[in-house]
């Protein structure tokens, strides 16, 4: 007898579970706050800060639902910017010779994998990996000498990682537009943080290396890996089959 009712019991969870299947197609786009991070940078102070750095993204989703419970996959196109700033001084004289912002432009492919929990409300959060190929690397700098300014542009495709992986951690919600309607607007706000090493280069564009070919012992003590961060909103368009 417990053996049946557990066999209807487990049927009827079944049966719920999947009356409530469903699957969202999404299309979407947000505005980061982009970090390229490395320890090395950060210990030089005001000839090399950081700078706010700013990218977005754009692409296309699919998820697929049982109940509350969604694994999703996202195509998109991004662009990560690294921003730098600093004053160069000349220390005998003490006076400024070089004040310069530089930035380091990425253009990547990123492929999130993420499982998600979304309320009956269309309240989510969403956590995974993510894969990410740079198709290219721009280093530019301008600046103020006694002599007047400058700018300098050059591709820094080769001093970085092919692909990278990140952490994704996001929260937000689906909004229908109708009761019963299948078209809605999508809102949240998403978090990303790099593993491994991307290398690169600082904010003077001199290479971070690798740790099988460390940078110049003139320039760093030792090779220090680098982080993409960034923090973003994110809005879009959902469509649901159910």
């Amino acid at each position: 007898m417990k053996t049946l009712l557990f066999i209807i019991a487990l049927s009827c969870g079944i049966s719920t579970t999947f009356s409530q299947f469903a699957i969202d197609v999404q299309a979407k786009g947000s505005a980061n706050s982009t970090w390229l991070l490395n320890k090395n940078i950060s210990d030089l102070g005001a000839s090399q800060d950081y700078a706010m750095g700013w990218g977005s993204t754009y692409g296309v989703a699919a998820n697929v639902y049982a109940g509350i419970i969604g694994l999703g996959i996202e195509f998109n196109y991004a662009i990560h910017n690294g921003a730098y700033e600093g004053i160069i001084t000349e220390p005998i004289l003490n006076s400024t010779i070089d004040t310069y912002n530089s930035n380091i432009n990425l253009k990547t492919l990123q492929i999130p994998l993420l499982l998600k929990f979304q309320s009956q409300g269309g309240s989510y959060i969403e956590f995974g990996p993510q894969l990410t190929n740079i198709s290219s690397a721009t280093y530019t700098r301008s600046g103020t000498t006694p002599i007047g300014t400058y700018e300098d542009e050059k591709d820094v495709s080769e001093e970085y990682s092919g692909s990278y992986l990140s952490g994704v951690l996001g929260f937000g919600a689906k909004i229908p537009l109708g009761e019963d309607f299948p078209i809605g607007v999508l809102i949240g706000i998403r978090l990303q943080y790099s593993f491994g090493d991307l290398m690169g280069v600082d904010g003077y564009g001199y290479s971070l290396g690798s740790e099988e070919n460390p940078p110049s012992s003139f320039l760093y003590d030792s090779h220090q890996p680098t982080q993409a961060v960034s923090a973003g909103i994110v809005i879009g368009a959902t469509y649901t089959i159910k």
